[in-house]
């Protein structure tokens, strides 16, 4: 059951970024207690102002995959506190700073020069 609802929160993105939930690291806890599945959920801010949307739809995905029988409650934790780290390394890479064009090219002109 637990890969079921991970499996639909997936589904789930945030909109700014485009990435899904899961991928991102916002699922802090899952807990099935009987036939009801909680979910708590952080943002990536924490006045993030789509959090309830997200937490609407992480919600509706879940109740789409387990079905009636089930009760699904998702809150949204807004004192915990995001970082790249928590997401998955390959989303990761996305946050990492990259160099600017003036850095980049900044870079080439002196790898031309000293030959590096």
């Amino acid at each position: 059951m637990r890969a079921q609802v991970l499996a639909a929160l997936a589904t789930v993105d945030d909109p700014e970024l485009g990435i899904d939930i899961v991928s991102l690291g916002l699922v802090r806890h899952l807990d099935i207690e009987g036939q009801t599945i909680h979910v708590e959920l952080m943002m990536t801010t924490p006045t993030c102002p789509l959090g309830s949307l997200i937490g609407e739809n992480a919600k509706a995905a879940v109740e789409g995959a387990v079905g009636r029988d089930w009760k699904v409650a998702v809150a949204i934790d807004k004192s915990a506190v995001w970082s790249p780290e928590l997401a998955d390394p390959a989303v990761r890479s996305r946050f990492e700073r990259q160099p600017s064009r003036f850095e980049a090219a900044v870079s080439k002109f002196a790898a031309g020069i000293f030959g590096h």
